[in-house]
């Protein structure tokens, strides 16, 4: 062997060396630093889901009829738990209740549920987790890295509302809503808002509607908001890791 065939051959073995060394600290480095815990929660609203969605459904054809008219029709229970086995996970009792109220919006072009966030079908969802959680055999090994690393801790979440480049509201059926399972990510700036309930984010969404903080612009097609108040009202129903910086 030549020392040019060593050389390649030594460099194969280190990098090869190196990406399973990046794959075994990848779960530690993934969770301690992209996906921190919660810390100082607010208390679960005592309102219960059954009373807060026919609230939300009255808000939005109060306030923003746009909205209520983009919603597509609930799922069945039979629906959503054939829709949890493909997906291999399930969804807590409130979001089969959120689901059974409407099974989110068709496409981008409709009027998200709150700015910039549409709500996906289920079924999308679905679609998007099993594309995540697909077989690291399907990958190269940079790829597999990659994945360990930087999008490791998303392989569990369920995409509940899509900003459309990635980002929006999520659930994680690996965590208890104690430990924050529905929550806002921003993957640009690290930013997480943790909800202790989704009951929480229903309450907040109502009272953002009702104050007019968020509304139907003019041309009826996008929501406009006051980024300020919206911040005060989500603050109160969960936990940001920002929040102490603002």
């Amino acid at each position: 062997m030549s020392r040019l065939q060593k050389a390649v051959a030594i460099s194969g073995v280190v990098v090869v060396t190196a990406v399973f060394f990046l794959m075994l600290v990848g779960t530690f480095v993934q969770k301690s630093i992209f996906y921190p815990k919660p810390r100082g929660l607010p208390p679960i609203v005592s309102q219960k889901v059954e009373d807060l969605l026919p609230k939300l459904q009255a808000t939005l054809e109060t306030n923003a009829s746009a909205v209520s008219r983009s919603l597509q029709p609930g799922l069945t229970d039979g629906e959503i738990s054939t829709l949890e086995a493909r997906g291999g996970f399930q969804l807590s009792e409130d979001l089969k209740a959120f689901y059974r109220w409407h099974n989110g919006m068709p496409t981008s072009k409709t009027v998200g549920l709150l700015p910039g966030h549409r709500f996906l079908p289920l079924e999308e969802a679905v679609q998007e987790h099993t594309l995540l959680n697909q077989p690291m055999s399907k990958r190269s090994l940079v790829q597999q890295a990659g994945v360990a690393i930087f999008a490791g801790h998303r392989k569990p979440w369920v995409h509940i509302l899509d900003d459309g480049a990635g980002d929006g509201y999520f659930y994680d059926p690996e965590r208890t809503d104690a430990q924050g399972a529905f929550f806002y990510h921003l993957a640009e700036s690290s930013e997480y808002l943790w909800f202790p309930s989704l009951r929480n984010f229903l309450l907040g969404t109502i009272e953002c509607y009702e104050t007019k903080v968020i509304k139907v612009a003019k041309d009826e097609v996008e929501l406009e908001e006051n980024p300020d108040q919206a911040e005060k009202i989500w603050a109160r129903f969960g936990a940001g890791n920002h929040q102490g910086d603002q």
